[in-house]
């Protein structure tokens, strides 16, 4: 008897020691189990599965903006920097195993979708200063006037410049540019009879064009057929690539009133000479005073694909008259936007015939064409 109840509450110790351990062994077998094999499935999900991947492939091809002087990929090894560059990216989460292959992809997919930049347009123009000279550089309101003009455009034509003072072009370019020193000019000889000789010129921003020197001439008149020798120069659109650069030539003509028939009926021959001049460049344009309208032009140059920037409008501040215009193959210059016209400075700038006329009676006449060679957009 004395026995039975001596070993009765040792087993029940051991009885009670077994059972806790077994079921703190369990409990924790179970659970290491039961997370070990969440954590698997949840892999295994994420690697087997197209259906993520794809989403991730999505959202890299959601709009893209990238500046010109930014690089998509960091490095090779590192996940695309998505930073203000793609839309809709989850940024918390990339997922280790799938940086190399989705980084490619993003690559591939973003270089076939990023569109080809777009230039401002080139804005060419034409106009008669009506016998700008030494007065009208000293005048505050002619200088600004004309400064104000000149700025609207990336090269414009000058005529009816006056010789007498031979660094007229200089010292206006001068007055445009301010502190900027952005404007340049390309300037003719005189030419003309003792005593009414002018020079042509042009005005451009070089933030927009080029020129090219070595191709700037005066077209060789010996029999003096003209009064005042057109003015050549080659000019490049500066914005895009060079050799995606829109080139052109731009020939400056001043036609005389006295012999306004016969000298308009030698432009044919003046287009051809400069198309035929050894340079290969068939964005040969036409621009300056012809003393004439697009309704007696176009049939005197005798093609069918010649256009004019102005029609059918007067171009002298009194509204009576064409006599400027922008002359266009638009078979070989498919550059040209078709667009085009006169710039009414008088009204622009709330002038009178009277304010107008002491800066010029004529108005200025421009076209615009793209910065790509071929019409590109």
């Amino acid at each position: 008897m004395s026995e039975q109840t001596g070993g009765s509450p040792i087993q029940a110790a051991l009885v009670t020691m077994l059972l806790g351990a077994g079921g703190y062994y369990f409990y924790n077998n179970q659970d290491s189990v039961d997370l070990g094999n969440l954590s698997n499935a949840a892999r295994s999900k994420f690697s087997n599965s197209t259906s993520i991947d794809d989403t991730f492939v999505s959202y890299r091809d959601a709009p893209v903006m990238i500046g010109p002087n930014q690089s998509l990929l960091a490095n090779k090894n590192t996940p695309v920097d998505t930073s203000s560059r793609l839309t809709g990216l989850n940024h918390d989460y990339v997922p280790a195993p799938r940086v190399d292959t989705l980084a490619a992809k993003s690559a591939v997919t973003i270089s076939s979708t990023v569109p080809r930049p777009s230039y401002r347009p080139v804005k060419i123009a034409s106009w008669s200063l009506g016998g700008f000279g030494p007065t009208k550089l000293a005048s505050a309101d002619a200088r600004k006037y004309v400064s104000k003009v000149i700025r609207r455009y990336d090269v414009i034509a000058l005529q009816q410049i006056a010789s007498i003072e031979r660094d007229l072009i200089p010292r206006l370019v001068d007055v445009i540019n301010g502190p900027e020193h952005r404007y340049d000019y390309v300037l003719g000889r005189s030419t003309g009879p003792t005593g009414r000789q002018e020079q042509l010129a042009f005005i451009f921003d070089t933030t927009s064009v080029r020129v090219d020197r070595r191709q700037t001439y005066t077209v060789s008149d010996p029999s003096e057929q003209m009064i005042y020798d057109p003015l050549v120069a080659s000019f490049q659109a500066a914005e895009p690539n060079e050799n995606e650069a829109w080139t052109f030539s731009l020939v400056n003509v001043r036609v005389d009133l006295s012999r306004a028939a016969a000298e308009v009926a030698l432009l044919p021959n003046v287009l051809r000479s400069v198309l035929n001049d050894g340079r290969n460049e068939d964005d040969v344009i036409l621009l300056g005073l012809f003393q004439a309208d697009d309704d007696y032009l176009i049939p005197t140059m005798g093609s069918g694909e010649m256009d004019a920037a102005v029609h059918h409008r007067s171009t002298d501040v009194f509204g009576r008259f064409q006599t400027s215009n922008i002359l266009i193959a638009r078979g070989a210059t498919s550059e040209y936007l078709g667009r085009g016209g006169v710039f009414d400075y008088r009204r622009n700038y709330d002038l009178n015939p009277v304010e107008a006329e002491s800066v010029t009676s004529h108005l200025p006449v421009f076209a615009d064409f793209t910065a790509h060679e071929g019409g590109e957009l």
